[in-house]
């Protein structure tokens, strides 16, 4: 059997460490035990926190593990729980990141769940590598490390010995690719069937929400971001709109694609698409209309935008999301 450590942090969401825990311990279990055959695990999983001592989650459940990272000396496959407090957790626990890499070096996996890759780059293995989390941090991501290509599009990413999960859920579509992996397509079907769990999620695009952030500090993009909000539904003129800040208009895409990640044209086209967004979830307006609506004239053109960057057609978003307007 491969040896799994399932790794618990402070403030983790409990789903993240039991998630992956049960996926990789039923495997090979719970489909021999409706179908009542012997049964074959494929994994030993043991859970562990730095200190041996008990995990406080996020709901403040507390967590008795197995053992402390330091009494395992050797594992095939590491699980990193969210971790959202990661300054915290490592002025408070310095050894997890030379464990980690230790661990990695002897020929480990290492896979981490939503704001459990914060920890998983702390380590230096994912610079110049791929990685995904929960859209909701991706900004903080990008700023804390640079060096790590962030595909925040994906559902999870596989680089290699290297694997993210952009979310809890996102979590159970990652255990159940390590299964697959780890023993083969025909085991991850059977764990999925008897779990009542999808296989084959790639995107969490059809869930993201765009989030505007101007704590980026950059003043003057501040004001050409509020500025764009303000006029996103008529025509925009960029060579215009970097002279009223008085610059060119290539230091002003520079700019803002630095302070916001993308470039002015990308956020009016974000701007539109979740606009669209909500009023496909109110139900009242047909994608005809909300394209006009919007700002866009073609509705072709619109269409590929709005599917580039949710990962689904109108239709579909409207027929999964109608009714959530009334949240926002």
């Amino acid at each position: 059997m491969k040896k799994v450590t399932i790794l618990g942090l402070y403030n983790s969401m409990a789903t993240t460490i039991f998630g992956p825990m049960d996926i990789l311990n039923q495997a090979g279990r719970l489909w021999n035990r409706v179908s009542k055959s012997p049964p074959t695990p494929f994994f030993d999983v043991t859970l562990a926190s730095a200190d041996g001592q008990v995990i406080q989650t996020q709901n403040n459940i507390l967590i008795q593990p197995h053992c402390s990272i330091e009494a395992i000396d050797k594992t095939d496959l590491i699980v990193i729980a969210s971790a959202t407090y990661i300054k915290q957790i490592l002025q408070k626990n310095p050894e997890l990141v030379p464990w980690i890499r230790r661990q990695y070096s002897q020929g480990a996996h290492v896979a981490s769940i939503c704001t459990g890759v914060f920890l998983l780059a702390q380590t230096g293995l994912l610079d110049g590598k791929s990685a995904t989390l929960h859209w909701g941090f991706a900004q903080m991501f990008r700023q804390k490390y640079p060096r790590v290509n962030l595909r925040q599009d994906r559902m999870f990413i596989d680089q290699g010995r290297l694997y993210c999960a952009a979310g809890v859920n996102a979590g159970m579509d990652l255990s159940l690719y390590l299964v697959e992996k780890f023993c083969g397509r025909k085991t991850a079907v059977l764990c999925a069937k008897t779990m009542i769990l999808d296989l084959g999620r790639e995107l969490q695009t059809p869930y993201e929400c765009f989030l505007f952030s101007k704590d980026h500090g950059d003043p003057l993009i501040v004001k050409a971001q509020e500025w764009i909000e303000q006029h996103h539904t008529q025509s925009i003129d960029y060579d215009r709109l970097a002279g009223k800040y008085r610059m060119s208009r290539r230091s002003l895409e520079r700019r803002f694609k630095q302070a916001t990640s993308v470039t002015p044209l990308g956020y009016l086209q974000q701007l539109r698409v979740e606009n669209a967004k909500h009023l496909l979830e109110d139900g009242s307006q047909t994608f005809n209309d909300i394209t006009y609506l919007v700002g866009y004239e073609d509705i072709s053109f619109f269409r590929k935008v709005f599917v580039r960057l949710t990962g689904l057609r109108p239709k579909e978003y409207q027929q999964r999301f109608a009714g959530y307007s009334a949240i926002y």
